[in-house]
């Protein structure tokens, strides 16, 4: 373990998981108490991977907007971490990947904005697939049933994907698309989880238009 670290399971999914490399990464909730460890993963994001994430190609997290990505809770703010484990079970400290939901700013309870960012070391590995796995199914057993992506309008594949999943479309506010996914659909569901395998080319492309 991370020392002098305890770390925050939540019984919706198992903390341990092997991807199909063969990397062992863990799994927790993230607050507060991880903040050098977020920003120890943001140096792992590419200058376009920030850029599809964030909107914009920032080198650094600005203090404000790391104090809002670190105000999770248990319901309107959650997301899980990702840390990588050494063969001897140490958890490395830096945060390789997060997946993380709010509830939408108009107060729709059953609707949350989804985001997702994997350092640019683990794209293509399945490590985007399993974080948004774990966060559906948080995201279901908390009585949501929409999750609200946001998604440049030229990136195509994303929007294809989308559309695959009969997701509608809800608002363009200039280069950003906004579409509503039903997760009670398992067919719904599962193309979300497709968006974890594109980040071999892409990364966060799902990130809601304005992180808290």
């Amino acid at each position: 373990m991370v020392a002098g670290r305890a770390r925050v399971t939540d019984p919706t999914f198992e903390p341990f998981h092997t991807l199909p490399d063969g990397t062992l990464v863990r799994l927790d909730l993230i607050g507060p108490r991880d903040r050098g460890d977020l920003v120890a993963g943001f140096a792992g994001l590419s200058r376009r991977s920030r850029y599809l994430r964030f909107f914009s190609a920032m080198p650094n997290l600005p203090g404000p907007l790391l104090d809002s990505l670190l105000n999770t809770d248990a319901d309107h703010h959650v997301a899980i971490g990702a840390r990588l484990v050494d063969a001897d079970g140490r958890v490395a400290a830096p945060i390789v990947g997060v997946a993380r939901y709010f509830r939408v700013a108009d107060g729709t309870p059953d609707t949350v904005e989804p985001a997702v960012a994997i350092v640019d070391s683990l794209h293509g590995r399945g490590l985007g697939r399993l974080l948004l796995k774990a966060m559906t199914r948080h995201a279901r057993s908390r009585g949501i049933t929409k999750m609200r992506a946001h998604a440049l309008a030229d990136n195509a594949r994303i929007r294809q994907i989308l559309a695959a999943s009969q997701a509608v479309l809800v608002e363009r506010d200039g280069p950003v698309m906004v579409y509503d996914v039903d997760i009670r659909s398992r067919k719904r569901r599962d193309s979300l989880v497709e968006l974890g395998m594109m980040y071999r080319e892409t990364d966060g492309a799902a990130a809601p238009k304005n992180d808290r």
